[in-house]
């Protein structure tokens, strides 16, 4: 590095290139600005450093590599395929043009003139405007925490975050490819449960109010009967008005129990008065550890208490205080512990980021006399396995819970998976071990109590609760509002905490500050107060309460600290046991496996985006709120529908969104509609969300709708439907295209059968990949729908999420959006809440991380590149279909003739299932015994099994050349043949993968789902790496499989 030179903002890096030298040109601006960001990470490590410097050496070099990878950064709206390529892939399907793909939808609801969006940006002007936004908030000294914590993340993060094979994999239903993922998965189980003395925690859900009620639902399903939880108010409260958004129009009832007014804790008159009010439908107790005031509750009494009326307890807690030096694990509270926690975990790894994406922690015991628990509770759990070799591995367990496999009888209709926070979070774990916990808890501590000794001797400043304890926020009462603190403060560039003054009745002026491992210099709030209260009295200082023996952790948790070095070492090996679409054609069927550029993650990485606090003053947040207003935009337009909201954090939880909103629009009109319409081939999701908004059991019913032989939706049994149920039809749930991949033609007509009869329409976008646009929503008579952002538009899915989710929908449903709207007043960006609106889904803003990385991919692709997206994809698709239907049949049955849109499923033809015969497999091992066959060959399997039992759902997306397509053709067709010629490796396959095939039957059965980390989970190498396999030809693979038989 001794030959850089440097010229004002720049840096020359030389770089050789075959024979010569080129200078790589380094802005160093960006470097100053991403510090402290990376994928919102610290770097004042200087492995951290190192990393990110060779990622950006990496991100600024593009042009200058000739991989796959950098093609697809490069190309024009993230599409390599060259006009050649595109050209020739019409020619095999018979089209002239892209415009005839989609010659066979209805005219008159395809947008005429194409959809009004701006034009893309280039490459390098996306970087200045990305640049701008961010510079539009303003970031400074904070004591702001109360609704999300704000610590600097781990050294590890901003690394880890780097290794594409970890952020850009899909769930892992396929363990053979995917132990990376699931080991990265065990590391966070095994880390939480060492902190919070739980057998079985996971990371499924989204945050801490959605754990909160998915604990709720699981008390209410233990109880068998039951429906009542008590809420007290000394929860945050964001997270009390996500509860009562999600319990509205359900079974669930929850009450409210009050604050003590002089001790600011829960008032243990009003609990016990609610508990016999509730009487035998009483189902939980629900509390928090350290409450909305950052005072630890009475946590052994309210247990105790539970135990005694026979109900669980839920304690809301925060792994953070769990480390030694900070509060009991919850394992202890009371005589035997609490039966469910809940709380937020995505601090221990990332900033704020305006407050998402989040990480949901949910944990229940797990032990010989307790398993009751974990078959109750929702999410996904990694048990220890061994595949048929002997090996040690992790795989999936319990999954027989889960909304795709039980649909409306599921646990959940969450099917995403926190998996990449869930990931950084064990990896940060690792890297700081008990003594890096110890440090921070020391420090909040040491200003805790130095934010009192020097703050209460100033006349009109007090201890708000005296006699309760803190830990390491606090609550202080003013003589003046609290308002004029903040802004004299905000005047200094400080964030002097939140107003908590409507949290307690006594009209109070309190005030709430928040200490973190951050800057935060107490002398400058100090001066703030000088000048507000003037110099400081003689007065003694106010005593802080000590933690009493009973509330503070008397052992260490037992996490083993490794280095940084060694964290990220381990991580890395663990990339190379996935596979990403970075590296060829992943062709999951209704997932959406595309290409997720890398310039997405640098925009979201960018510190005046990821140290915003979702609590900050509007005025300070404007880059933030331009963000959602302009998604807002686009998405109105993409969709031609009214209104949007985005703050659904997830494709799941935007049906949630759609059918609350349905539901609030007829109880307007003073309308009991309970029956939902939904296809027999929809998702699991949707079947399970009908569920958890109240459209089953005593609330409601859900009518499940037959398919024609194309799998569209038959309309004679629509008819017959609407005839029977007539006004208590809420609405219909339609996937368009359908899970088939062929588009539902009579949609528009459904649509206005069911408004005929005063129902609404919701459409689920997850296959918006293959008509965003060309097809007008508004048109198409939709009255809700989602965009799982994590799917079309290119959110990394992480190894299972976060997934991301917008809700459009048409002017019935705008007065009665979730959250905020973001309008422009002429000089700021202002949050407005709808006149009717249902409430909120999340305790702020959604999933905002996701939101830059989505708008950024929105910039590049432009007006044209909406419209080009959804035309490769469905080309592509296309073009896979004509070249391997001589080889394979085409499911549905008799439906061959029908055009496919983005994906198509395929299965054997009749003849060839004798071959399972031979090897002693059944029909309906048919397509996950072909599905382990694509492992072998380097590719990702097809989605199995669903929604066709025998079939193999192909999604090619457009993010692939003709070449890599071609090479896809190759293999699948070598698949069957390699099945024909030698049916016994439908037994033996994958062959060159991490391990063998797992067997999931005995994880199931003897399911261990923790273990200590004194070292690391043992490293089983890929017998041929992906990338290997990529080297050789099709032939080459086929003859090493044949000589592994």
């Amino acid at each position: 590095m001794s030959d850089i030179k440097s010229a004002g903002d720049e840096l020359f890096v030389p770089i050789k290139i075959g024979g010569g030298i080129e200078n790589l040109v380094i802005r160093v601006k960006k470097l100053a600005k991403k510090k402290e960001s990376g994928c919102l990470n610290s770097l004042s490590h200087p492995v951290a450093m190192n990393a990110y410097f060779c990622s950006l050496l990496s991100l600024s070099f593009f042009k200058m590599q000739n991989t796959s990878v950098d093609q697809r950064e490069h190309a024009r709206h993230y599409i390599p395929a060259s006009d050649a390529d595109i050209d020739a892939m019409l020619k095999t399907v018979g089209k002239a043009s892209l415009d005839e793909l989609f010659s066979h939808i209805p005219a008159d609801v395809k947008f005429e003139d194409g959809v009004a969006l701006p034009d893309e940006l280039g490459y390098e002007d996306l970087y200045t405007r990305l640049e701008e936004i961010s510079n539009m908030n303003r970031i400074g000294t904070s004591f702001l925490g109360d609704g999300v914590s704000d610590f600097v993340p781990s050294p590890v993060v901003g690394p880890i975050c780097d290794i594409r094979n970890l952020t850009t994999a899909y769930t892992p239903y396929q363990p053979e490819l995917s132990q990376g993922t699931l080991l990265a998965h065990w590391i966070y189980q095994c880390s939480m449960a060492r902190l919070t003395g739980f057998e079985a925690v996971n990371a499924s859900l989204y945050d801490r109010s959605t754990s909160i009620f998915e604990g709720i639902c699981a008390a209410i399903r233990m109880g068998r009967g039951k429906s009542v939880a008590l809420i007290p108010e000394t929860l945050y409260p964001g997270d009390i008005e996500v509860l009562e958004t999600l319990a509205e129009g359900t079974e669930v009832e929850l009450i409210r129990v009050a604050v003590e007014a002089a001790s600011g804790l829960i008032d243990q008159v009003a609990l016990h008065a609610a508990a016999q009010a509730a009487g035998t439908r009483l189902a939980a107790i629900v509390f928090p550890h350290v409450n909305t005031f950052g005072l630890i509750e009475a946590v052994d009494a309210l247990t105790d208490l539970a135990v005694e009326l026979k109900v669980k307890s839920i304690a809301v807690i925060d792994p953070m205080l769990l480390g030694p030096g900070g509060l009991k694990a919850p394992s202890e509270f009371g005589a035997n512990g609490v039966d469910i926690i809940v709380g937020e975990a995505h601090h221990l790894a990332l900033a704020p980021n305006f407050g998402g994406p989040g990480l949901g922690l949910f944990g229940v015991r797990f032990s010989a006399k307790d398993r009751a628990g974990v078959r109750a509770a929702p999410g996904r759990f990694i048990g220890k396995a061994k595949d048929s070799s002997g090996r040690d591995c992790r795989v999936g367990v319990l999954s027989t819970r889960e909304q795709h496999i039980r649909k409306d009888k599921a646990t959940s209709n969450i099917c995403s998976n926190q998996a990449f926070v869930a990931t950084l979070v064990g990896a940060a774990l690792l890297e700081r071990g008990d003594s890096g916990l110890e440090a921070i808890l020391a420090g909040l501590r040491a200003r805790l109590a130095e934010a009192v000794e020097c703050l209460t001797v100033f006349d009109g400043v007090s201890l708000a609760f005296p006699n309760s304890t803190s830990f390491h926020e606090v609550t202080f009462e003013l003589s003046i509002p609290v308002s004029e603190v903040l802004t004299k403060a905000r005047e200094s560039g400080i964030l002097a905490g939140a107003d908590v003054s409507s949290r307690v009745a006594g009209d109070r002026q309190l005030l709430k500050l928040s200490f973190s491992n951050r800057e935060q210099a107490i002398s400058e709030l100090v001066a703030v107060f000088v000048d507000i209260f003037g110099a400081a009295c003689s007065a003694e200082p106010a005593a802080l309460l000590a933690v009493a023996d009973q509330d503070a952790r008397q052992q260490a948790p037992g996490l083993p600290t490794y280095t940084a070095e060694e964290v990220i070492a381990y991580y890395k090996r663990l990339g190379d046991l996935n596979v990403s679409p970075d590296d060829g054609c992943y062709p999951l069927g209704s997932c959406t496996m595309k290409y997720n550029p890398k310039v997405n993650d640098w925009a979201a990485g960018l510190q005046g985006f990821t140290d915003v606090h979702p609590q900050a003053p509007v005025k300070d947040a404007q880059g933030c709120l331009f963000v959602l207003y302009e998604i807002q935009q686009w998405f109105k337009n993409i969709t031609g529908l009214a209104a949007v909201t985005t703050q659904p954090l997830a494709g799941a939880q935007g049906e949630l969104v759609g059918l609350k909103l349905f539901q609030a629009y007829h109880r307007d009109r003073d309308e009991v509609r309970d029956v939902i319409l939904i296809p027999s081939s929809a998702h699991g999701t949707n079947f399970a969300t009908a569920t958890m908004a109240g459209f089953a059991g005593k609330q409601g019913k859900i009518v499940y709708l037959d398919a024609d032989i194309e799998g569209r939706v038959l309309n004679q049994h629509l008819d017959r439907c609407i005839e029977e149920y007539g006004n208590r039809i809420a609405g219909v749930m339609i996937t368009n295209p359908n899970t088939s991949g062929i588009f539902e033609t009579s949609f528009k007509q459904i649509a206005e059968k069911v408004h005929a009869i005063g129902g609404l329409v919701y459409m689920d976008g997850a296959n918006m990949n293959a008509i965003a646009g060309w097809v007008d929503l508004g048109a198409l008579g939709v009255d809700a729908v989602h965009n799982n952002l994590h799917k079309t538009w290119t959110i990394p899915h992480g190894g299972g999420g976060p997934g991301d989710a917008i809700v459009a929908v048409s002017e019935r449903l705008t007065p009665y959006l979730p959250g905020y709207q973001i309008e422009f007043d002429g000089s700021h960006y202002q949050p407005v809440r709808a006149p009717k609106s249902i409430g909120s889904f999340h305790r702020h803003w959604g999933n905002f991380a996701h939101k830059i990385r989505c708008y950024t991919y929105l910039l590049r692709l432009g007006r044209e590149g909406v419209r080009r997206m959804s035309a490769v994809a469905v080309l592509s698709a296309r073009y896979l279909q004509a070249q391997l239907t001589d080889d394979y049949a085409l499911l549905p049955a008799g439906a061959d003739s029908e055009p496919r849109m983005h994906e198509f499923i395929l299965t054997l033809r009749e003849a060839d299932f004798g071959l399972l015969d031979s090897v002693g497999l059944r029909k309906t091992d048919a397509a996950p015994r072909i599905g382990k066959l694509f492992l072998n060959f380097g590719f990702h399997a097809p989605t199995v099994a669903w929604p066709e039992p025998l079939g193999l759902m192909i999604e090619p997306t457009e993010s692939y050349t003709k070449a890599e397509l071609d090479r896809f053709v190759e293999a699948v067709q070598a698949i069957i043949k390699l099945a024909k010629e030698h049916p016994d490796v439908l037994n033996s396959a994958p062959h060159f993968t991490p391990i063998d095939r797992v067997e999931e039957v005995e994880a199931n059965r003897d399911v261990c789902l923790s273990e200590s980390l004194d070292t690391l989970p043992v490293i089983n190498p890929a017998r041929v790496s992906t990338k290997e396999l990529a080297k050789l030809t099709v032939p080459e693979i086929y003859a090493k499989i044949v000589a592994e038989l």
